[in-house]
């Protein structure tokens, strides 16, 4: 039987692009299980498929913005594949 993987990732702020460390958990199958931001000033943004994060100072409103600009982008993304 495979085991979950743990991995510390460096993933950059969904809004400003600083850089934050990440303890993030992949099933055998390659799907994300779970992550916790383990650098100082920063929190987890949930995304069922990626493991995201913001810095606490940004407001909501800018980490909501940053997340649908997200989407719309890996929208976009799958879109060009699929052509």
């Amino acid at each position: 039987m495979a085991e979950d993987r743990r991995l510390v990732e460096t993933h950059g702020c969904i809004v400003c692009g600083r850089l934050h460390s990440l303890l993030v958990v992949y099933s055998p199958h390659q799907a994300l299980i779970g992550c916790a931001v383990t650098s100082p000033g920063g929190h987890r943004v949930f995304d069922p498929d990626r493991p995201l994060v913001a810095c606490d100072a940004h407001p909501a409103a800018a980490i909501e913005a940053a997340y649908l600009r997200y989407q719309m982008a890996a929208g976009q993304e799958e879109a060009d594949e699929d052509e």
